[in-house]
Order: structure tokens, then sequence, then C-alpha cells
């Protein structure tokens, strides 16, 4: 039941009530119109699910995925809050090949944690196909694996209620937070949520959105912040100095209307989309960027939602190859991976360049998780003598 209900929302997207007819009619709109899908799919997301709780707290967590005999959830969830994973696993690849361990990068000690969540549709391909675990990715190397199109997946960043005022430069007191963020509580203590990666199987390489709460500090920092359907002033560039802040970033009429008719929290009008992203450049050959300045706080200046989750892919050991060079660090911290996908990252090859689909001498080295990172960097290990339990558990 609970995906029928979903699979109907997502087919609805293009028709939420107060959507002007202009919108409506817009063809393609996962690649012609993204930023407006990307805030349909962050009020579906959002929207309430009983008591406080928003939809998305009742889908799966890495938790409930990558474990012996996954169940997805009967009801909300608290969140299952861990520190940053990508830097950590880039750490620890670097180590593992030998090299000189780099210093823990400013942003990752501040207190910021996250999560991700999966909608029965993603779950359900990753528990049917035993991509959680790593026997299971053993079995799938080689194989071409793709989502079905009513997958949705979110991460969510949260900031511990008391550290709100000073993470805002004092823009918030603690009493404020409740009127202002989304919050929940997990292990006692009460988080906000600060950002929010939503990406969906809309379009074979999916739909990227990044989303940040108005107060976030270095909201636009770096990068800037482009949102071409729900903001009045649709692009907003960086300030000269970081972390000062930026103006709120009031909604237009379409997607006021969108908010008006959703069954929704009035506080997640207190977020902004950052931006989306549809391809891997833009239509002059530059790198596309897109970074969120809490998720990808130490390399946002080199930050691709799509190059990054690109590279998500396994060996045919079922382990998290760092072939792709999912995250390099260079001297002053992380460096992320941008622009189109390399055939380096997934065949060795005998032949110079070009390469492509049936030139002899390729042989893979790794296969692609449709984008999805948490399935090689969460998968449990079931091969070893006790079993592994996945590195993607809760704090």
């Amino acid at each position: 039941m609970r995906r029928s209900i979903e699979k109907a929302m997502l087919c609805s997207l293009l028709f939420l009530p107060g959507l002007p007819a202009a919108a409506q009619s817009v063809p393609n709109p996962a690649m012609t119109a993204p930023d407006q899908v990307a805030w349909q799919l962050f009020i579906q997301a959002n929207g309430r699910a009983g008591g406080s709780n928003a939809v998305f707290e009742t889908w799966a967590s890495d938790t409930d995925t990558f474990k012996p005999n996954p169940q997805f959830p009967t009801a909300a969830t608290p969140p299952v809050l861990r520190r940053p994973i990508l830097p950590q696993i880039a750490r620890e690849g670097v180590q593992e090949s030998g090299g000189l361990l780099p210093a823990l990068p400013p942003g990752i000690s501040q207190g910021f944690t996250e999560e991700t969540r999966h909608n029965k549709a993603t779950f359900d391909f990753i528990v049917q196909n035993n991509l959680y675990k790593v026997s299971g990715l053993k079995a799938a190397f080689g194989k071409t694996l793709s989502f079905p199109a009513d997958s949705i997946e979110v991460k969510a960043n949260w900031v511990a209620v008391s550290d709100i005022p000073a993470f805002t430069n004092n823009r918030v007191t603690v009493a404020q937070v409740p009127q202002l963020y989304h919050v929940n509580t997990a292990d006692n203590v009460q988080y906000a949520l600060v950002s929010m990666h939503v990406i969906s199987k809309l379009v074979p390489n999916w739909t990227w959105a990044t989303f940040e709460h108005t107060f976030n500090p270095a909201r636009c920092d770096i990068v800037g912040c482009r949102d071409g359907f729900g903001a009045q002033t649709s692009v907003v560039p960086s300030n000269p100095v970081a972390g000062q802040g930026y103006p709120d970033c009031v909604k237009t009429p379409a997607l006021s209307a969108m908010f008006k008719n959703a069954d929704i929290d009035p506080v997640y009008q207190n977020y902004c989309l950052k931006g989306s992203q549809s391809d891997f450049v833009d239509n002059l050959g530059l790198d596309i960027r897109v970074g969120n300045s809490v998720t990808e706080d130490p390399f946002v200046s080199t930050s691709s939602c799509m190059t990054c989750h690109g590279r998500a892919v396994f060996d045919k050991n079922g382990k998290a190859t760092s072939s792709a060079g999912f995250l390099s660090f260079g001297p002053n911290g992380p460096v992320g991976p941008l622009g189109p996908l390399l055939p380096a990252w997934y065949w060795t090859f005998s032949s110079q360049p070009p390469i492509f689909e049936g030139k002899p001498g390729l042989s893979q080295i790794a296969t692609a998780a449709d984008f999805v990172w948490s399935i090689p960097f969460c998968a449990f290990d079931d091969t070893q003598n006790p079993v592994k339990a996945s590195r993607c558990a809760g704090k």
C-alpha cells in the first residue's frame, strides 16, 4: 500500500495543486525544469507523516537496510545519525594504500551529523538484488544495475539544537529553533535539520538537488545559489567573505501555492534550494558544480553531485574500490571529482583512447552501483566469520 501511494504521488508530481498552467505543460520537466521538480520532490519527502514526523522519516535508513534480514520500517523512526562518511572512507582508502593519512578537514569536527534514507522502491531494489551484503555485490559484479523510476533517496544533515546559535552566528536562539526548523530527537538529544539532498530516478542518471536552511551561514558561499523556480531572486552570488549569511530566499507565488496546497509543516518554508543538477557539464563544456555548505563542507568548490555519485562502484570482491577516486586529498583538504565519467574508472584497456563499448582489450574492474553510494559503502561483509557489520551504522 505504501509503495502504491508513493508511486501515485510521484506520477502526479507535475499536477500538484497551485502550479501555474505553464509549469504543468513543460515537457520532460525533470530535465527542462529541474528546480521545479526539485521542490516537488522536497515537498513530497517532507510532507506530514503523523505527529511531528516527515514522510522521509518513515523510509528506511542505511542502518535499516544494510544488515541481515533487512525490514522496511512500519512507522517513523528517529534519525540514525553518523559523522559524514565520505571524507572518513576516503581517509581509510589513503591509509589502506599506504599513503600518509591527511589531517581531518575543517568542518568535519564541527558537529555535523548525517543520515541517508531510502523510499520503499529504493529499499526493495537493494534488498531484492542482495545489494545490502558483500556476497550479493560479488554476485552482481559485471551486471548493469538500474533502480526503478519511482526510487527516491534523501541525505539529511542535522545539528544539535543547543549548537544552532553558534552555528548560525547567533542569528537564531535555542528558543526560536522549533519555530524555524524541522526538529527530531535521537538518543535523547534534539537535532535541527539544516540541509538535505534529494535524488530521484525520474531520469536514468537521477535528478539531483540540494537544500539548505535559510540561516546556514555559508549557504551560498563559493558557488552561489541558483533556483529558477522557487526563489524570487533566482541567482545569489557568493559573498566575498565566507560564513556571513545571506538574505532569505523569498518564495515565488508558484512555490508558495505548492506549499499552501501541501500537507507540510510551515517550518519547511525556511529552507532554500541551493541548486539542482541534470548534467555533468554545461553547454560550453564547463564542469557543473553543486555543493552543499554542510554536506560537502570541506570541498564545496570541487563538488558535483552527479560526478561524485557516478563513481559509486564496487570491485569483483564486493568492496568499494578506490579506482574511481571518489575523494582525493590536496594540500588544502579533500578534493571532489568534477566533470564527465571516464572509462578508466571502470575498465582497464590495452588500446589507446577513444574507448567505447565493444572495443577489444576492455576488462571491467568496477561495477557501477547506479549512483547510490550506500551500496558499496554500507554493504555488510557476510563473507567473513564472524560477519562484519556495516560501516554505516549510527554514530
